[in-house]
Formats: structure tokens, sequence, C-alpha cells
């Protein structure tokens, strides 16, 4: 699951209850005029399906719409209350429930994970023993993303955490700001055993119904329901219709579905300072500091720095920053599908919700930023035509390193040895298992809830189709297969060969010659996949 700054490129249904009704009808009119017009103008440059909006201002909403379709090729619209996963922006419902408890005496920002989780390791024994709620909250333990322990592996959140302690530290603990979502995972079941109960039941009960956000839902609906959105991604303008995937295992990193309707009464409430409705659901206190700078965002650290943006740091659930010299508190989210951008402008108590069904789409921060600037009466640019002008530039610099990519291939495209050698289960404490087989005349990967062809592509080198990822077998000088290596940039493993057996010269196919200087790709190589934000 990537998460990215809201303006770089980088991973359910009932009707509204009648308290605060008249705040959750919307004006008809748009609010700022030619915006409908903008909006369909740049679906179909961005080439995203659908996409639905939430408009709020001084405690109203002031305007939710969806445009486009719900599946792409299908002539079902999006309205404002089709569901889509929001991806990260789920991160400020997790750090805004441990603001509640907090309030109630029942966490502590500075108590340690394992005060509340008491199995809870990491890797580096003096982190593990000091990290804190705020240390989770604030993606500062030392640790890179990992994204593979969990994103497609098919195990439980309770899983994902004991194989965490395996996860090697990247930088000093408390060093740096390093996006985290197993951090946020720990603080959601932290959150949940100090309760007495589970984190999908606090969102529930203590944010969705109170603010009647009945639609709303914190993982996959059960049932493909009539208003729901389906999940895509796009090569080379081409889109492609995805199937939806579960993000339960990591949960309060990501996994809510929401929608135009349901996010605005969300604003309202955060930027209510935890009233709704004249009722206080949260501490002022205690919600303040989920909106205070805690860590420094270095540049670049969560994509290409903004010339908009002056200063960028992180508070809980919320990247805390200024936008045409305005603070903005705001948190995009990237799922494999789907990307949302949520943000406030709280000094003008005015606050936006894009939600797509597109994954690692550049549209929904930029019409974010683009209602911000017609918010505060600034002159009229064409923010979409000028960040695809960009984009433009971005898809040929990708089509020439594709095109490198390509050319290291070996001719003839056989490997050095029988498909059969390679056919194993190969395992590691950090991914678990990952069984490779051979079906018809390829090699097949099958790692939790994703299996797809090994492609050959030189040397002992294989690119997975499922994440567009190169793996690479290791070979023992007796001619044994023993291992292959498995991850992303920055979070490479080598998994261990269950069973060898010894690959004899009998079951070796010809060695296919390398070309003088050839260069091997290794896993870190590969392209990563979207994932959440």
């Amino acid at each position: 699951m990537h998460t990215t700054r809201r303006r770089t490129l980088r991973p359910w249904f009932l009707a509204a209850s009648l308290i605060g009704l008249g705040h959750l009808t919307a004006a008809a009119q748009e609010p700022f005029q030619g915006l409908d017009t903008y909006v369909n103008q740049a679906l179909a440059t961005w080439h995203v399906p659908g996409i639905s909006i939430a408009i709020v201002r001084n405690d109203s909403v002031l305007y939710t719409k969806g445009y486009g379709v719900r599946a792409f090729g299908s002539p079902a619209t999006v309205d404002d209350h089709t569901l889509f996963e929001i991806g990260s922006s789920s991160k400020a419902f997790t750090a805004t429930i441990v603001a509640m408890l907090v309030g109630d005496g029942k966490m502590r920002w500075d108590a340690h994970v394992s005060d509340y989780l008491p199995g809870f390791r990491l890797y580096d024994p003096y982190a593990s023993a000091e990290l804190t709620v705020r240390d989770a909250l604030t993606h500062r333990s030392g640790l890179a993303r990992g994204e593979l322990v969990w994103l497609g592996a098919g195990i439980s959140r309770d899983e994902v955490l004991r194989r965490i302690r395996y996860l090697k530290p990247s930088w000093g603990f408390r060093s740096r700001f390093g996006y985290q979502n197993m951090m946020y995972l720990a603080a959601g079941e932290a959150a949940a055993k100090a309760a007495g109960t589970t984190w999908d039941d606090l969102v529930t009960k203590r944010i969705f119904e109170p603010l009647g956000m009945t639609s709303s839902v914190t993982s996959m609906p059960k049932d493909n329901g009539p208003n729901l959105a389906s999940p895509h991604t796009a090569s080379h303008d081409t889109v492609h219709t995805l199937a939806r995937s579960s993000l339960d295992d990591i949960a309060p990193a990501g996994s809510i579905n929401s929608n135009a309707r349901d996010m605005a009464q969300w604003l309202r409430f955060q930027l209510g300072d935890g009233m709704y409705n004249g009722k206080r659901l949260v501490s002022s206190a205690a919600l303040k500091v989920t909106h205070t700078p805690q860590t420094i965002i270095g540049p670049g650290e969560l994509g290409p720095p903004d010339s908009l943006v002056t200063f960028n740091t992180y508070g809980m659930g919320w990247i805390v920053e200024d936008f045409r010299h305005q603070l903005v508190w705001q948190h995009g989210g990237n799922t494999l599908g789907m990307t949302a951008a949520v943000g406030m402008m709280p000094e003008h108590k005015f606050g936006v919700v894009v939600l797509s069904n597109m994954a690692g789409s550049q549209l929904p921060g930029i019409l974010m930023d683009y209602i911000f600037e017609r918010q505060l009466g600034l002159p009229k640019r064409d923010i979409s035509a000028e960040a695809y002008a960009r984009y433009v530039v971005q898809l040929r610099r990708a089509d020439s390193a594709e095109k490198a990519q390509l050319a290291l291939r070996a001719p003839g495209g056989k490997p050095p040895f029988a498909l059969s050698a390679y056919a194993a289960t190969y395992s590691d404490s950090l991914y678990g298992d990952a069984a490779v087989s051979v079906q018809d005349d390829h090699l097949v990967l099958s790692r939790g809830e994703w299996k797809g062809p090994l492609t050959y592509w030189n040397d002992e080198n294989f690119r997975w189709s499922e994440l567009g990822m190169f793996v690479k077998f290791e070979v023992a000088p007796t001619g044994t297969i023993t291992g292959m290596t498995f991850g992303l940039p920055g979070d490479v493993s080598t998994l261990t060969r269950k069973q060898q057996r010894p690959t004899s010269a009998a079951t070796r196919d010809a060695l296919v010659p390398q070309k003088p200087g050839e260069k091997v790709l290794h896993a870190a190589e590969g392209h990563q996949p979207p994932a959440m934000q």
C-alpha cells in the first residue's frame, strides 16, 4: 500500500439518519461556477471512470455529487451514495479512536504499545521495548514499509503483528519519518485491547453511528451491493477493471469504505473540534494532538516536493502542512484499485473529499487543490492540464525504462533448468510461504491471495505477472536451487526452499549463454505495485 502526498503519483448502504438531516441535504447548485464542467473534463483527461465529491463549509454540507460511472464500460453512474475504498484516509479514524480513548483515560499517547499488546515485538529490542502509541501513529518506528508482509498474504491481523518482529529496521528508531502501515495496525489493535472490543466495533459505535455515517463500513462489503464502485487500474490509457481485494488484515491502516455524503459528516466533526450537532464526541485537547505536527516529513519522502507547500509534517492520521500559505490537514488514500483525497483548511472551516475508482490517480488531489483555490478566491488556473503535461513526461520516462528492461530478456526465453527443478515451496519468517508449480509449459507462483505466471527473463531471473515484480532463484554450486528472492525495493528477502533436492545434470536443460556484460535483474529492480496510501 503506497501512500503519497495528495498531488503526486506513487497504493457500503442505508439512508442518512434523521440526526442532522438539514446538514445532510446538500445544495443542488454547484458551489463554484463551472465546477461540474471542469470535473467532467478532468475525468476524461485522466481516464478515471468515476468520482464523488463532498464540500463542507462552516459546519454545513455545501455540495455532494457523483460523476462518471461505477465500473468502466457500465452505464451505472456514480452518485453521492456510491461507496468507495478510502485507503489510508482511514488512518485519521484510527488516530481519532485513540484520542477518544485518551480522553476516556483508557489509553495514553506515550504508553508503550506492548502495554496493550503484551506479545508485540520488533526486530530491534530497544525499539520493541520503547515504541509508544505516539510513535506508532506518527511513523517514526525506524521500519520501512514491508508491504508484502501483509499485502495479498491472506493472513490475520494477529499474524501480521507477529511477523513484524522479523522486519529489520531501515534507519534509527525515532530518527526520521518512515511511512508504516503495520504501525497503524498495531495502534488500532492496541486501542481495541484497551477498550475490550474490536477496532471495527470502536469505529462503528464511536464514529459512524454518532455521525450518521450509516453507509460506511470498516471492511469490504460482504455482498456486492447495488451502489458500489469497482476498482480499476490503467496502463497506457487503457483502463482495466479489477476484482475487489480485502484489506482486513491491515484494517486500521486503510480498510474503510465510505461515500461522499458520509465523509461530509466526518469533515464537519473534524472541523468542529470534535463536536457534532451540539454534542462533544472527543476531548478537544486529545483531538488537537492529532492535528498537531509530530514528525517532520523530509523533502521527497512522500513523493516529489510541491512548490506550493513550504512546510510538511505528520500529525496523527493527518499530514499537517500549508497550501498557498494556508494551514491544511489532509491525508490521501490509495488501494489496489481506488484513490481518495481528504483535506481541510481549518482556519476557513472548509473541507473537501474526492473519492475515485482508479488506483494511483492524481485526479482526487488535483480536484481538491482546485476547489481549495476557488474557495480562496485565487485566479483560475487549469491545475489538471498542468499536472497532466507533467504526467505525460513521466509516462515517457516509464516507457523508456520498460524498454530497457525488455532489452535485458534473454533470447529464446529458455531458463537454465527444467521447469520441474524450480517447483517447490519457498519459505521465510517475514513473508511466509510462496509456492512455485509447473502448469502446462510455464511456472506459476502462488502466495496467499495472489497467483500468477512467472515469465522467464534472463539467467535465474523471472518476472511475476501478478505484481510486475522480479524474483531471482538462488542456485548453489552443486546445482541445487536453494531459494528465491522476494520483496519490493528496500524490503527484499530470500525465501528458503523447503525439502531441497539436488538438480542433477540429467534434469538440467542447456544453460542460456549470457551476453557479455549482461545485467542480472534482482527483485528490488521490479516495479512496485500500487498499494495502500
